[in-house]
C-alpha cells in the first residue's frame, strides 16, 4: 500500500504521516511491539485545534475510558476509515489506546513521522499549526510506501512558555509532570462541581506560532 491510499481517508483539519518499526531505538520498538508483534508501520494522524473547546473532557464511554473530547471523537473517525482500508486489504491494526496511559508517547511516534517536534515547553509542536495538535496512533502490519517530510524547525526558543507556566513545570530542558497535572487539579477544583473538564493552556498561548484558537468562556450566571 502507498501513502496516497490514506492521504484521501483525512479531514482538511488533519494531517497523516508514517514511520517504520525500525526507525525507533530499542526500548520504543519493544514498547510498540507489546501491541502488535509483527508491527512494520507507524500511522500517526495530528489534527489542527480551532478551537479550545475541542480539548474540553466530558463524561462519554469511549474506548474503555469514561471520559472523552471533540477533538477525539473527530480524529477517531479517521482511525475508523483507516483501520477499515487496511483491514480491506487484509493486514492488520490496532488504534493505541488513548486517553490514559499506554505506556507509548504519541509525541514520540509523531516526531519520527516528520509531522513535527518537541518544543521547548515539552509539547508537541507542528511548524504550521504551533502546539495546537491532537495526535492518535495506529500501528499495522503493512508495509506502507511513503515519502517523509523534512521536519520544519517549529520551536523559535522564545522560553515564552517557560516564563508563563504559572506551577514552574516548564524548565530550560527539563519538564516536572507532576507540578503540571497539580495545577490541573487546581483548575479543576476551582471550577466547583461541573461535568466539563478543563486543561491549562498558559503555555499554548503563550507560543507565538500557529493562530491562537477561541477560548472557551466559562459563565456561572448570576441569580
Amino acid at each position: 500500500m502507498k501513502q496516497k491510499d490514506f492521504t484521501e481517508l483525512l479531514f482538511e483539519c488533519c494531517r497523516i504521516g508514517f514511520a517504520s518499526i525500525e526507525d525507533y531505538g530499542k526500548e520504543e520498538k519493544a514498547k510498540i511491539q507489546a501491541f502488535l508483534p509483527d508491527v512494520q508501520t507507524v500511522i500517526v494522524v495530528a489534527h489542527h485545534i480551532r478551537h479550545s473547546l475541542e480539548w474540553v473532557w466530558f463524561g462519554f464511554l469511549a474506548d474503555g475510558s469514561d471520559e472523552t473530547c471533540p477533538a477525539d471523537l473527530h480524529t477517531k473517525i479517521i482511525l475508523g476509515k483507516i483501520c477499515n482500508k487496511l483491514d480491506r486489504n487484509g493486514f492488520k491494526s490496532i488504534v493505541l489506546p488513548y486517553p490514559g496511559q499506554c505506556g507509548v508517547m504519541f509525541k514520540t511516534l509523531a516526531i519520527k513521522t516528520g509531522l513535527g517536534q518537541l518544543g521547548d515547553s515539552f509539547l508537541f509542536m507542528n511548524s504550521d499549526w504551533g502546539p495546537w495538535v491532537h495526535l492518535r496512533a495506529i500501528l499495522t502490519d503493512a508495509r506502507i510506501k511513503f515519502e517523509k517530510p523534512l521536519t520544519q524547525e517549529a520551536c523559535t526558543h522564545c522560553r515564552k512558555c517557560i516564563e508563563a507556566c504559572l506551577s514552574g513545570a516548564i524548565m530550560e530542558n527539563d519538564f516536572d509532570g507532576i507540578k503540571c497535572r497539580d495545577n490541573m487539579r487546581q483548575i479543576r477544583s476551582s471550577l466547583g462541581n461541573t461535568p466539563y473538564t478543563f486543561e491549562c493552556e498558559v503555555c499554548l498561548r503563550a507560543c507565538p506560532v500557529g493562530e491562537k484558537p477561541r477560548e472557551v468562556l466559562v459563565s456561572y450566571g448570576t441569580k
